[in-house]
């Protein structure tokens, strides 16, 4: 019989379909429903869940470094994580500690683990996630095989500048029309967690597969 956190582990990978579809349609309506909000909310909760009960099943196979529950460490830095695991998960089997630490967030391409722990702290406290819409612009001048696109609030080209061939107007802050070049304006909108300030769906889908790699090693290590 699978673990429980086997299950959410099996299950992680098909709620996110399920949200990045939904935030395909919140994109086209530039609103969240309270359907995808939700299903964040619980996103994030089983992200939670699934180390909060690996931190559990490691503590009654390794025997309790104190009298409390331990917190799955995932920390920042080396040293912070040491004191962690010397505090909560004093005995368990170096092959064990080893992988616990392959998953902290101050290993490369491992930053988001980070995040998991506050949005946990939030959904605790609130019936959803906060998001907050944000939207950013950028212009795109392409032609003659040359593409280029800038941030039009991070730049400002003064008299006698030219891109791809074609003078940029100072007024404008475009090149001129041509018929060498096509430029378009591009909108990129998206929602941000309020805390911490970090984008919904790129964090999800990282927390995802993250996830499922952290908790997959460790249960393997320790042999749960």
């Amino acid at each position: 019989m699978a673990s429980r956190v086997d299950v959410v582990l099996r299950k992680l990978p098909e709620q996110l379909e399920a949200i990045q579809k939904q935030y395909a349609r919140a994109l086209t309506n530039r609103e969240m429903s309270d359907d995808l909000l939700h299903d964040i909310a619980r996103f994030v909760e089983d992200c939670q869940r699934a180390l909060d009960w690996t931190a559990t099943d490691l503590d009654r196979t390794y025997g309790k470094a104190s009298d409390r529950s331990p917190y799955y460490p995932l920390h920042d830095a080396p040293e912070n994580f040491a004191t962690a695991m010397a505090r909560d998960f004093p005995t368990v089997p170096q092959d064990v500690y080893d992988a616990m630490e392959r998953h902290q967030p101050y290993q490369a391409g491992k930053k988001s683990l980070g995040y998991l722990h506050a949005l946990a702290r939030v959904n605790k406290h609130q019936d959803f996630t906060p998001q907050t819409r944000t939207e950013s612009r950028r212009i795109r001048a392409s032609g003659g095989g040359i593409v280029v696109d800038w941030d039009p609030g991070a730049v400002t080209f003064g008299a006698g500048v030219s891109i791809g061939g074609v003078p940029v107007d100072p007024r404008t802050q475009r090149p001129v029309p041509s018929p060498m070049q096509e430029v378009t304006e591009i909108i990129y909108v998206g929602w941000n967690f309020v805390n911490p300030n970090v984008l919904v769906l790129p964090t999800l889908e990282s927390l995802s597969r993250l996830i499922v790699e952290a908790m997959t090693d460790v249960r393997h290590a320790a042999g749960l």
